[in-house]
């Protein structure tokens, strides 16, 4: 069997919906995740999409994704004895990952479950807490969405048009950005555990770690006094934004110095295809062979060049739409041309390049619906690793699938109390 690169990490995950993707991304990489729910189990699991339409907490497929490779065992904190199964679990882990609000984490606290004194009792222990806006500050037990972390991060106002309102991204990428963060808070901590003996606290604030996202936003402020605006489907320039084809959209980069072929190869495939029409008389070939991206920022220079560039515009944009998004798409990356296609999720599922890298993963997921395991083709991992590959070892358990094993083999609860400890709710 291939070593994974976290063989012998144990993981307890706590976290809602906000932070299962650092969870996943660690039990991809090996470690032993161990889901840490209420007892009923993940009121996310509730969430939809679900398998064949048939909504259940044993058939989402987001809950499916997310937590394949983990395993569950259930507790109510809300009770002494909940509370002491979790210290007991608590002692065989490396690392903590929750995801609780200020109300949540103020209850428990209260209750004896409190990170500090579980580092306390074990010195080498990490814990990470994802939050909204952090553990401290004037807004730390401030409530938050992924809407709500796009918005105060300055994610949505750069998403949507000029003449419109802000927009959120899709697929809560709030979250995700989250998860890969937490993750590598986990990582870092996790190497400096290993070279002296002590662990320590990790934070993750939603907010902080989706301002990345803004690129250079950030400098525009700081530099300039101004704030980035949305700019919609805007073109800057001539080759520069998104393009309506035959059959969708693509993105085309073409011009931007450094990044791939210039503007005379863009001609001269449309001059290759009989659909340059007057962009190879020399003042087109001149212009663009001259054109300074700085001049974007100087309106006097481009009310000069509006009248070349207007017409550039349409003989491009009526090119482009003589093409499928897959022949634009691969027909420009042959002349090195910057040009990429708007893929659906169909496009990405059909893609002949991910099918040759077999970036697609099947695994067999129990439904609880009375008939067959579904059989689910999952994403990729978002590395690759050599000696130490991603791999998904087993589905999405169901609630409380490991009780028996984690309580009973590896914690050391007595099977009896163990019966006795779910007659009263604990488990």
């Amino acid at each position: 069997m291939t070593q994974t690169a976290l063989d012998g990490v144990r993981i307890l995950d706590l976290t809602s919906e906000m932070g299962w993707y650092a969870g996943k991304l660690l039990a991809d990489l090996g470690a032993d995740v161990i889901k840490v729910e209420p007892v009923g189990g993940d009121p996310a699991r509730g969430r939809a999409p679900y398998w064949n339409g048939a909504p259940g907490r044993e058939t989402s497929l987001r809950f499916w994704y997310f937590n394949a490779n983990k395993r569950s065992v259930t507790v109510d904190l809300g009770q002494y004895d909940g509370r002491w199964l979790f210290g007991e679990l608590v002692k065989t882990a490396d690392i903590v990952i929750e995801s609780w609000t200020a109300p949540e984490r103020s209850e428990l606290a209260e209750l004896g479950v409190e990170p500090v004194a579980c580092m306390d009792a074990q010195p080498d222990l990490i814990w990470v807490s994802i939050t909204g806006f952090g553990l401290d500050g004037p807004r730390s037990g401030w409530q938050v969405t992924d809407l709500i972390a796009q918005a105060a991060s300055g994610i949505a106002t750069l998403a949507g048009y000029p003449d419109g309102s802000p927009m959120r991204i899709a697929g809560n990428q709030a979250y995700i950005v989250a998860g890969i963060s937490a993750a590598q808070g986990a990582l870092l901590a996790l190497l400096q555990a290993e070279a002296i003996g002590a662990g320590q606290r990790v934070e993750t604030s939603i907010q902080e770690a989706l301002s990345i996202c803004q690129e250079t936003a950030h400098l525009q402020w700081d530099f300039q006094g101004t704030s980035r605006e949305r700019i919609g489907e805007q073109h800057r320039m001539p080759g520069i934004g998104t393009y309506q084809t035959r059959d969708g959209y693509i993105y085309s980069a073409v011009g931007i110095p450094g990044f791939g072929s210039p503007w005379s190869e863009l001609i001269r495939w449309m001059d290759e295809e009989g659909q340059a029409e007057d962009l190879i008389e020399p003042v087109y070939a001149e212009t663009f062979a001259n054109f300074n991206m700085r001049a974007l920022g100087v309106q006097e220079e481009l009310a000069k060049l509006a009248p070349i560039m207007n017409r550039a515009q349409e003989v491009l944009t009526a090119f482009y739409a003589s093409k499928t998004s897959l022949e634009a798409y691969e027909q420009g990356q042959a002349r090195r041309l910057l040009i990429g296609m708007v893929a659906s999720p169909a496009d990405i599922g059909d893609d002949e390049h991910l099918k040759a890298r077999e970036w697609w993963l099947e695994i067999d997921q129990p439904t609880r619906l009375g008939a067959d395991d579904a059989q689910i083709r999952f994403p990729g991992p978002p590395y690759r690793l050599s000696e130490t590959p991603t791999e998904i070892r087993r589905p999405a358990p169901k609630i409380g699938e490991h009780n028996q094993e984690v309580w009973v083999d590896e914690v050391g609860i007595p099977a009896e109390d163990l019966i006795a400890f779910a007659g009263e709710g604990a488990v």
